[in-house]
């Protein structure tokens, strides 16, 4: 069942949840895959130019250092959530130059280039760190972009500041993979303001914003001295030539520190600094694919683009389609008819950040199926296309058709529902999460005809509880809705007509207006502990249930790994059988 889970807090405007998806063309274009390799961490290597872009706040300027070539420029995929951000608090002022040497010196040139990223130089106003607190980081983190739909260009992305409408330069990367890095008076910097717990208030809307934690992930402390203000802290540290009083400090308060004597960066990274990532203020480890046996393959398939494709390629003939591909390198995926599971990022998001979020990668290496998460699925695609698209999938890897599944957080959730509508037949279960369009709308917001009334297609449903966008019935009407459509089409036994959304102080069930016939209840008990996931099972008129819909305690605008883990536990069980009748396999 649930073994891990991860929590990924999507920026997303408000707007973004009233889109939809698709249409229908029969013309599938014939398969064109390209692939990319997943480039190998810290191949360090001292070649190379560099772009830089110095951006300001009041108590610092940030030269931006950028390598090129780079991923983020090479990459078919979107690199922008899993890109980190490498934070230098050094002991002198940064020019261009000091920067090119320090970084190919330390080999986090090359470390910056295979991820995505940049290198920031911190140079504080005045050249002094000693008047400054944390909040000249939490101004830098006001800086770091994690919205994949920004325009990007040499590590700066343009994003738009949703309190003033005005274009800003900001720092390509994502929050949740911040690495620090301090020397001498740096090092006194970081290790007396960086390292504790630091928040702040992100903006999706003028009106809508939520309390983020942007602490630090991982910090590389060389030349400490003063630990005066150290407090206790998740951190992982690395601790290069201090003395042993400082250690003993750093131990004391740090969650796990590593001694070094001497600088070795790229080694640091890859046992250390660059193994996780803070989600929702916690510390979690990041997957290594490599060492859990899990191929990682970069594919691109060429659609044929529908008629009713409203986004990027609107008016085309065809287009790619980007992909990542997983499954377990055991896994006999030419002959062995292993079941399919597609997951769809949300709508700032990537198809690399999906995958590791949800942990769909590691579920599939557990029970034996494939996993291709899809970037850039919108704007880009249609649901007609993501047919197309695992058509093409068939081709390629040997596929077991009836039991091909398909999940997605937010807009991806907007992508299963369209599924559901559109293309039910395909699928022996969905697990669309935290957002509905409003009923009979696609992804853009158009009409979707001839949507599906009476295939029954299991769902498990989850939606947060604590989200400021709409992901219940107790929060939009347009949930009540979709439920009343979902009870109607999988033929399910109670009735979900009379729960109104102005009548909620009657609701026997105060999420969903009703109780299912049976529910039970997911934990973590290894990172987010606090958060509760309830699920509500309704059955059908045969007797069987189809029907999950669950809530998330404690969950705002997230994606939790539980949530996919419980997901499969419910949907793993169908079987979408050839004459289009769906099986119960316990």
């Amino acid at each position: 069942m649930y073994k891990k889970i991860v929590a990924l807090v999507l920026g997303m405007s408000l707007s973004l949840m009233t889109f939809s998806a698709c249409g229908s063309d029969e013309n599938a274009a014939q398969a064109t895959v390209t692939e990319e390799s997943i480039p190998a961490s810290g191949e360090q290597s001292n070649e190379g130019e560099y772009v830089t872009t110095t951006l300001s706040t009041d108590e610092a300027n940030i030269l931006v250092y950028y390598p090129v070539p780079n991923q983020e420029d090479e990459s078919s995929l979107n690199l922008t959530c899993t890109a980190p951000v490498f934070l230098v608090f050094g002991n002198e002022e940064y020019t261009d130059e000091l920067a090119d040497t320090w970084a190919k010196e330390t080999g986090l040139y090359s470390i910056a280039a295979e991820n995505g990223s940049s290198i920031c130089f911190v140079n504080p106003v005045d050249a002094t760190y000693s008047d400054k607190n944390e909040q000249m980081y939490m101004d830098i983190a006001d800086l770091i972009d994690d919205s994949s739909s920004d325009e990007r260009s040499n590590g700066i992305s343009s994003a738009v500041d949703y309190m003033t409408g005005d274009t800003i330069q900001k720092i390509t990367g994502t929050s949740q993979r911040v690495y620090v890095y301090g020397i001498d008076e740096g090092a006194d910097y970081v290790a007396n303001n960086l390292l504790t717990k630091l928040v702040k208030t992100v903006y999706y809307e003028p009106t809508v914003g939520i309390d983020t934690n942007v602490s630090i992930a991982a910090a590389s402390l060389e030349g400490l001295s003063d630990v005066s203000q150290l407090a206790n802290n998740d951190l992982p540290i690395v601790s290069i030539g201090n003395t042993d009083e400082v250690n003993q400090k750093l131990k004391e308060a740090c969650s796990s520190v590593l001694v070094d004597e001497s600088v070795d960066y790229v080694e640091d990274y890859n046992s250390v600094v660059g193994t996780v990532r803070r989600q929702n203020g916690v510390i979690i480890p990041m997957i290594d694919y490599e060492a859990e046996g899990i191929v990682e393959s970069i594919e691109s398939y060429t659609v044929t683009t529908s008629e009713d494709n409203a986004g990027t390629y609107a008016g085309t003939d065809s287009h790619p389609v980007n992909v990542v591909v997983y499954y377990d390198s055991t896994l006999d995926v030419e002959e062995g008819e292993v079941p399919l599971v597609l997951c769809f990022h949300g709508g700032g998001n990537t198809a690399l950040y999906e995958a590791e979020a949800t942990q769909w990668p590691l579920i599939g290496k557990e029970n034996g199926f494939i996993t291709v998460s899809v970037d850039s699925h919108f704007p880009d695609c249609s649901a007609t296309e993501i047919v197309d698209l695992i058509e093409q999938i068939e081709e390629k890897y040997s596929i077991d058709k009836t039991r091909i599944y398909a999940s997605g957080f937010s807009m991806g959730g907007v992508k299963s529902w369209d599924l559901f509508e559109q293309y039910p037949e395909v699928f022996a279960g969905l697990a669309p999460m935290d957002a509905s369009a409003d009923l009979g709308t696609d992804s853009w917001g158009n009409a979707v005809t001839d949507a599906n009334s009476d295939i029954i297609v299991p769902v498990f449903y989850v939606g947060g509880e604590t989200s400021p966008l709409p992901e219940l019935p107790c929060q939009a009407e347009r949930l009540i809705d979709r439920v009343n459509y979902v009870f109607s089409v999988n033929d399910v036994v109670a009735d979900y007509t009379e729960v109104e959304f102005d009548a909620q102080d009657s609701w026997i069930n105060p999420i969903w207006g009703i109780d299912g016939d049976s529910s039970y209840t997911v934990m973590d008990d290894e990172y987010f502990t606090d958060s509760t996931l309830t699920v509500q099972l309704f059955k059908s008129s045969d007797g069987n249930t189809y029907t999950a819909l669950a809530s998330a305690s404690n969950q705002s605008h997230e994606v939790y790994a539980r949530n996919s883990w419980a997901a499969w536990d419910f949907l793993s069980k169908f079987v979408r059988n050839e004459d289009g009748s769906i099986s119960i396999v316990e």
